[in-house]
């Protein structure tokens, strides 16, 4: 499954924030006539996996479970929106507002009795770096709808504000939308796979690092393509 007001979350030197891969880029790299949901897509595959694969057994229908998937989410996703919102992704993406997930899961650690985790600052080097971040964090609402449907199952009246965020505002297919609306004359693809490959490398770092004791064994089934 793979994205609060002004001083929800406290920002810390903390280690779940990699460093950007600057300089890791190819350069030359230009949008070409195939989609770029499709090359993103691709370009992630093997991080995509391996996400899926690190966090398939969290019993997030209990509370251990889902407090601590709610932590490493957390711990992924705000960084990389604070450093989207200094690079300026409301003037590239007008809805960016309603789309900002951090005090949904603010919202929801609350509620279980969890402070929501520090985090390290990071930068968003260019807008193409920015558009893969973006997919990455709009895509993992994809994996989110199926989860939400879990929780529910459990029947423990888990808080479920982040995993139904943006429900019946169809934001995955307006994100595809302005993606493929990208012009593609000097778009840096490079610069796009890098952003996706580092949005995924935020969030196994956090799940790797927050694992839930005693929450894991049952999985979770959640192999959400984006």
């Amino acid at each position: 499954m793979w994205a609060e007001p002004s001083g929800a979350v406290r920002v810390s030197e903390d280690r779940f924030a990699p460093t950007p891969p600057f300089g890791s880029t190819r350069r030359g790299g230009t949008l070409s006539d195939s989609p770029l949901r499709d090359r993103l897509r691709a370009v992630t595959s093997e991080d995509h996996a391996a996400l899926d694969a690190m966090v398939a057994g969290w019993r997030i229908e209990t509370s251990l479970g889902y407090g601590a998937f709610l932590s490493a989410s957390a711990a992924g996703l705000a960084p990389l929106e604070v450093a989207l919102e200094r690079a300026g992704v409301a003037d590239w993406l007008p809805d960016w507002p309603k789309r900002a997930r951090r005090a949904a899961l603010v919202s929801d650690l609350t509620a279980l009795g969890l402070e929501p985790p520090p985090f390290a600052t990071t930068t968003i080097p260019s807008q193409a770096f920015g558009v893969g971040v973006l997919y990455v964090l709009e895509g993992s609402r994809l994996g989110a709808r199926f989860l939400s449907r879990q929780v529910r199952a459990g029947g423990a009246g888990l808080p479920l504000v982040y995993l139904t965020h943006g429900e019946g505002d169809d934001l995955w297919r307006s994100f595809l939308a302005w993606l493929e609306a990208i012009p593609k004359v000097g778009f840096r693809t490079d610069e796009a796979d890098a952003g996706a490959r580092y949005g995924f490398q935020c969030f196994s770092d956090a799940f790797a690092t927050v694992a839930p004791s005693g929450g894991l064994n049952v999985r979770t089934g959640a192999h959400v393509r984006v």
